[in-house]
């Protein structure tokens, strides 16, 4: 089973959507999901909640919708409990911050052997990084510090999407075209910002969908490449690959072109 913990953007007035795709991608490819919580980050916690529960309604997904951290001063929150409350090993897709996974392992004896695995999106492997967030990429460690280390020394299966590899992953207005049915057109309607900020702020035309590479770890993992590296965490954020510290799988390579064509198929298969 899956849980997918999410700071979604997708419906706010701002904050980066690409944690809207990688929801659609799972709900739609049919993988089990066990609950979708929300945390603080791309946007405030209430409204992630809320974007999420109307994208899983375009999704048809009625599964559990948990709240969770508004913020790091936050103690246990539902969607804490709720991981810490699962009898199954669960994997964690963490597109936000680690604040209600790491709440989970802090404050429920024996919650992190319950976790099968933790999905990160975050770090980087070409940047020295040493003085976040002023250094490229970083976000989701860098909101929660300290959460971010619990999760890091606490969990035994520990999977990095590093931002460097997933902003690989990039789409233009052309691309969304090819979306069907109200799922494409809420997608599209609420990218729209995101393409005009990026213009304004990158002088791009395309936007980056960092969290789509996790979610197309989890769905087919013949669309990434993964490898075994060493690595540890700063009390800044900064994950250190290829030095003394703990063995973790890290996403080297994605394949765009099939993954963007499996999100499409996905969103349009029952459009048609």
């Amino acid at each position: 089973m899956i849980y997918v913990d999410t700071d979604n953007a997708m419906g706010s007035p701002q904050g980066d959507v690409d944690d809207g795709f990688a929801i659609a991608a799972l709900l739609r490819a049919g993988v089990p999901i066990a609950a979708i919580g929300s945390v603080f980050g791309n946007t405030d916690e209430p409204l992630a909640h809320e974007n999420n529960r109307r994208l899983a309604a375009l999704c048809r997904f009625d599964g559990p919708h948990v709240r969770g951290a508004a913020s790091t001063r936050d103690g246990a929150t539902h969607a804490s409990r709720f991981l810490a409350s699962r009898r199954d090993r669960v994997r964690v897709v963490a597109l936000g911050p680690l604040t209600n996974v790491a709440r989970a392992i802090e404050s429920h004896r024996g919650a992190a052997s319950r976790i099968a695995e933790v999905i990160v999106v975050g770090g980087n492997v070409s940047s020295a990084g040493r003085w976040p967030p002023c250094w490229p990429f970083e976000f989701n460690l860098v909101l929660d510090r300290r959460a971010s280390a619990t999760v890091f020394d606490s969990v035994e299966h520990l999977t990095i999407v590093p931002l460097d590899v997933a902003r690989r992953l990039v789409v233009r207005r052309s691309d969304l075209a090819l979306l069907a049915g109200p799922l494409g057109d809420h997608v599209r309607r609420e990218s729209e910002r995101w393409f005009r900020r990026c213009l304004w702020i990158r002088a791009s035309s395309s936007i980056r969908l960092y969290d789509l590479v996790a979610a197309a770890y989890v769905i087919d993992p013949r669309l990434v490449r993964v490898e075994k590296k060493s690595a540890r965490v700063h009390g800044n954020g900064w994950i250190e690959f290829g030095t003394s510290g703990r063995n973790v799988n890290v996403v080297t390579d994605v394949d765009r072109a099939r993954t963007w064509s499996r999100f499409v198929e996905a969103v349009n298969e029952t459009e048609n």
